[in-house]
Order: C-alpha cells, then structure tokens, then sequence
C-alpha cells in the first residue's frame, strides 16, 4: 500500500508543478525572438511534467517499476533538473528498492525546501529503508512539527511502536493520523490492528470495514476480519472472509494458512490438507505449513503421510524440535524402536531439561534391549536431577529396577497433572517391560481419564488401550 501511495503522491505532486513549470517557461520566453518563441513551444509541446507523469503511472502499472525507471533517460536535459521530476525519480527508485540512489535526490530536494512535508516523509522512508533509525525519528518529527496530524508521518510513527509492541502509544499515534485524514489507509489499517492485539475487536472491526468501503479490493483487511471472527469462534465467517482475502492476492501464503486453520477448528481436515497443501506450493522452502497439514494427517490417521511431513520440517528446520518429537511418536506406535529413539534423542539435543524426552530415549533402549547403552545414558541424565524429585526417582528405577512401590508414591503426590499424567506413563511403561501387564493397563486408564491433558502420553497410553482392546476398569 505505501509504495504505490508513495508513487501516486509524486504523480499528484507533479501533476501540480507542472502549471509552474509553464508559467516559468512563460516569463523566459517573452524575452526571446518569434523564431526562438516556436522553437521553445515546439519543445514544451514535446515535453511537459504532467505526461511524463501519467507516462510512468501507466508504464508502472503495464510493466512495472523498473520499466518505468528507463523512462527517466528520455527526460530533455533542460528538464532533468525539475522539482517534480526530481521527486518523482527519488520516489520510484525507493520503491524499486533502490535507497542509496534515491538519498542524494530527495536530500537536495530538501534542502531546497526544507518545509516540503511530502520530501521530508520521502526522506524519513529511505532512512527507514537503509536501516538509519535516527535520520528517520529526525525527519518524522520535523514533519510533526509542521502539521502535528500529518496521517504519514503519525502512521508511521505508529508502526515503530507496534514493533516494539508499544501498542497503547502506538494506538494513538494512528488516532492522530486519522484525525489528519479519516480515510488514510495506512492509518486504518494501524488501527484496526493495534485494537485488535488490543482485544478491542469491535472499534477493529470498524476500521476494516472503513478500509473495504474505500477499497473492497484491500485483502488485507479481509483478512483481519477473518482473524477477528476466529476470536469469536465463528468459522464459517472467518472462512468467507479469508477466501475474499484469497481472491485478490490468491498468491499469498499467510492467507492459505488462516484458511486451512479456519477449517481446521471447523473439523474439515480433508480440506484444511488441500488449504495447507496450497501454501506449500506457493512457498515450498518454509517448515509452517508442513507442521499443519502433518498435523492434519495424523487426525485423519494417515501415519505415513504424516511422517513424511514431520521429516520434510526438520530438513527445513533443524531445530524445531515438536517435529522429531512427533517423529518419535509416530514411529513409536508403529514399533519401531530404533527410529524413535533417534528421533527424542535429537529432540533432546534441542531440549535437554525434557523429562519426556529423557524417559522416551531410555525405553526405547530397553525394547531394543540394549542395557550398556540404556544405563549409560541414566546415568549422565541423573546426574544433574535433586535426589528427592519423582524425576530422579522414576529414572533411577529405569536404571536399577528397586523400590517401584516408593516411585508409585512419589509420583502420585506431583501436584502438577500434567507432570504427573506422564510420569505416570513411563510407569505403565516400566510395568509392561517388566511384566506388570494388568498394573501397566490400570495406569493407562487412569492416565485416560485425566481431563484436558496436555502432554503427548495421553495419546500414547490411549493407543495401548486400544492397541489391547480395553475401555473400562
């Protein structure tokens, strides 16, 4: 929005120069022969300001930026050094990207007119570009100082406390933007979103459904009203609003991956797999959205699809480490030891203090039957654990096999459910190793009838019940 914005206030602006450009070129010529008189209406007539203006409008929008740049060469030399044009080149190449050309042009335009409000936002945007946060706070607030609700320079000023989520201060810095100019998008879009990371959903609401009355196509704030339907648990509104997000700029990844969320919570996991499937085409090389539709085949009990997925993230993300943790339980309920283990064992290289991922590592030697192994890594994990915790207790039973009933105890007294829950687990787990089958499945239920747990041996001791057919006491 900023750049174009910025582009089409260097049209306007030279759209209004160009008058005094001719009335210059009026005096000059009153002095001159009738010959020189129609040479120079000959040149004005080949070349005027507000062609040249509308001739970049179009060539931006026909074939973009850098096209448009060329056309600069074409300017007559007599009119290179123009105020308008001069702005409108430093304009283009900042949003081409190119900041350092532009520097030199806007700041000699400043320093020919040092209360120009639009050169001195042109100026505090390449600093802001170039990384030189104090020329940009001097020229923003040199602006201010000009017209205290100037809607760029306010807006922009709202943004920097949004990055340092200021957003009480930020909020009202995008008040004062829109105080300047009530339809200022940039300002609404401030707006809406600070009051939306606010909580105030409603006065958010307000601000996008101000920015699609000004442009419906702004799929920007179709979006957020997506989001802020989601607050509110309604879905199928949030899944309207972002396909109309979706329908103008269907290229964009965050959107396919709000949608597919959307239709997660909607429990059309089928669909949300395509939502996601879509925003990996569009960006193949980032682990997001393999994270959700692996999430989505596991709901769908699609092991291997998902398990692809889980692989494809830590090839994208080494150390992103749910995604070998879930590589983990997924070859764990397949039974296939080796690879789980390998799998917590680099997710506990991310997550060392991970009591789950210590007491996972070391069952899976025990299945493997790997004993060397199994007590040499009990004994480094130990270590550094306080003698008298259920933690050090349960791992010191995986290594000597003495005083299970005392564990027991020591386990049930955790207070925290979830800490308990899977601690509870590895019990169940040392049982079965062991022999304790009937003791193991009177754990796994109890495990079972835990409310909203949030530890992944709630699903794992699920799985061995039903693996043995057992639903009751």
């Amino acid at each position: 929005m900023k750049t174009n914005r910025l582009f089409f206030a260097a049209f306007a602006m030279a759209l209004l120069l160009a008058p005094l450009s001719a009335q210059s070129s009026k005096k000059a010529k009153q002095a001159q022969t009738k010959d020189a008189k129609e040479t120079e209406a000959k040149e004005e007539k080949a070349f005027s300001v507000s062609e040249f203006a509308r001739s970049l409008s179009d060539t931006v929008s026909t074939a973009g930026i850098n096209e448009a740049l060329k056309l600069f060469d074409t300017v007559p030399e007599e009119n290179q050094n123009e105020y308008g044009i001069r702005y409108m080149h430093a304009s283009l190449l900042l949003s081409a990207g190119r900041s350092k050309e532009a520097k030199p042009i806007a700041e000699k335009l400043l320093s020919e007119n040092k209360k120009d409000k639009d050169v001195l936002f042109l100026n505090a945007l390449i600093a802001k570009s170039l990384g030189e946060r104090n020329k940009k706070s001097e020229y923003l607030q040199e602006l201010i100082k000009l017209d205290p609700y100037n809607s760029e320079a306010n807006a922009e000023l709202g943004n920097e406390k949004m990055t340092a989520k200021a957003y009480k201060a930020a909020k009202e810095y995008f008040l004062k933007s829109l105080r300047g100019d009530p339809n200022y998008i940039t300002g609404l879009f401030g707006y809406g979103q600070v009051c939306y990371y606010l909580g105030e959903f409603k006065e958010a609401k307000t601000a996008f459904d101000h920015i699609l009355a000004i442009n419906p196509r702004e799929d920007i704030a179709w979006s957020y009203l997506a989001k802020l339907s989601a607050e509110k648990q309604e879905y199928p509104n949030a899944i309207d609003y972002v396909l109309k997000a979706i329908e103008y700029n269907p290229n964009y990844y965050n959107y396919w991956i709000d949608y597919g969320d959307y239709l997660r919570y909607s429990s059309k996991y089928e669909e949300a797999v395509k939502a996601f499937t879509r925003a990996i085409e569009i960006t193949p090389d980032y682990f997001l959205a393999y994270v959700y539709r692996a999430a989505m085949y596991e709901l769908l009990e699609k092991n291997n699809e998902a398990l692809a997925d889980y692989k494809q993230v830590v090839k994208l993300n080494s150390q992103y480490q749910y995604a070998y943790e879930s590589i983990g339980i997924l070859s764990w309920l397949e039974g296939n030891w080796t690879d789980c283990r390998e799998a917590m064992q680099k997710a506990y290289a991310v997550d060392s203090d991970n009591i789950s991922y210590q007491l996972m590592i070391s069952t899976c030697y025990s299945k493997e039957g790997n004993k060397i192994k199994n007590k040499e890594f009990l004994t480094k994990m130990m270590k550094n654990l306080d003698r008298q915790s259920p933690e050090y207790a349960i791992l010191r039973l995986y290594f000597d096999g003495l005083g299970e009933a005392d564990v027991l105890r020591k386990i049930r007294q955790v207070e925290n459910a979830n800490l308990r829950g899977k601690l509870l687990y590895y019990m169940a787990v040392y049982y079965e190793l062991n022999g304790g089958n009937e003791a193991a499945k009177t754990l796994y239920l109890e495990i079972q009838s835990m409310n909203a747990p949030m530890f992944f041996e709630y699903r794992l001791a699920k799985w061995a019940l039903e693996k043995n057919n057992i639903s009751k006491l």
